[in-house]
């Protein structure tokens, strides 16, 4: 007697526009049914360009979860599972593209502490399919690994992308080490488009803010040897402040954790404190204290959305304000003219 063994059916949406396809991928990945995500994509493949589907099915779908866990209506499992199967698909592209055709070569990854490799790994697939020769060294890579790696490789360029405040800080630190080889650094990434003034401490070129302008300055870096705009330092008042900040810290957040009433409503307060302690420092360091309030904003919003009440943010906001007082008084008068504009806007 024969077995029959069934097959699943092969999925195939009566809706073809890629803007259906993404909507349709993201439902598949809130319901967590990779077999359906999967089977989109493959569609959306065997249709449409490579560079269309990543672009407006994966980045564009991506984007739309970071909108869904920002508001509460989608939860970090959903994003990482998302994310996860977008990562692998990229990989998969990344591994059957066809041999470089150019000679020259491309490093790619990110700074220390970025974890964020999408937009670098999509960046690197693009480059690829245009011929040339690209390394992807993924996330979380210090400066001296790509010293060392530029050096082995004899790189014609090195491409660093950094999402967040901190992790741009990483970068202008990566960037000034590799400044002294030939390879020219181009850079960019979420915190570059938000904040267009951190290029002029940044020493490289700064790639623009979409993936299409970043492959034009990309084979502009390639083919013509461009001289990095002049950087600007950062004032004496900014540089003893993050002195000062970076001595003291240990003993400021200490103090805040004393000083701060811990309640059920203030759960998640110690991870808020490393946070801002973490971006202040890099503000410091690139030469704005403002650009910390964008990242604010943000916690501000995922607050509401947990029904947090603003008061506590403020109340948050004015103890490291004291805190600041009692350990570097005279020193952070940046760190505190910040945190005052912060705490009137969150009473």
């Amino acid at each position: 007697m024969i077995s029959l063994q069934t097959t699943p059916a092969i999925y195939t949406s009566p809706d073809t526009n890629l803007d259906s396809l993404r909507a349709q991928w993201i439902q598949a990945c809130l319901s967590f049914s990779e077999t359906n995500a999967e089977q989109i994509l493959n569609q959306a493949f065997s249709m449409f360009p490579v560079e269309a589907v990543c672009m407006e099915v994966l980045q564009k779908g991506l984007s739309e979860f970071g909108g869904l866990w920002y508001t509460n209506r989608a939860s970090v499992q959903q994003e990482h599972f998302a994310s996860g199967l977008a990562m692998r698909r990229l990989d998969s592209l990344l591994g059957g593209s066809p041999a470089p055709t150019r000679n020259q070569t491309v490093l790619v990854g990110c700074p220390s502490n970025e974890w964020h490799t999408f937009t670098p790994l999509h960046l690197a697939l693009l480059l690829r399919r245009r011929g040339l020769n690209v390394i992807h060294l993924g996330a979380n890579v210090p400066a001296e690994q790509f010293e060392e790696t530029v050096t082995a490789v004899r790189a014609n360029l090195v491409i660093l992308v950094a999402q967040t405040l901190t992790t741009a800080a990483a970068l202008q630190t990566t960037a000034q080490a590799l400044s002294g080889l030939r390879a020219p650094v181009g850079y960019g990434g979420r915190i570059f488009n938000m904040h267009h003034d951190l290029a002029d401490f940044i020493p490289g070129h700064y790639l623009g803010d979409s993936l299409t302008t970043s492959l034009k300055t990309v084979e502009t870096l390639l083919q013509t040897k461009i001289k990095p705009n002049p950087l600007k330092t950062i004032s004496p008042e900014y540089v003893a402040a993050l002195q000062a900040f970076i001595s003291k810290r240990i003993h400021i957040e200490s103090t805040i954790k004393e000083m701060f009433p811990f309640t059920p409503q203030s759960e998640g307060m110690d991870t808020g404190i490393r946070f801002l302690g973490d971006n202040i420092a890099a503000a410091l360091q690139l030469g704005n204290m403002e650009h910390v309030a964008k990242e604010m904003e943000w916690v501000k919003v995922l607050m509401q959305s947990h029904q947090q009440p603003a008061s506590v943010l403020a109340e948050f906001i004015n103890t490291y304000s004291k805190a600041i007082d009692k350990h570097i008084n005279g020193k952070g008068e940046p760190i505190k003219a910040w945190l005052k504009t912060q705490a009137d806007s969150a009473s």
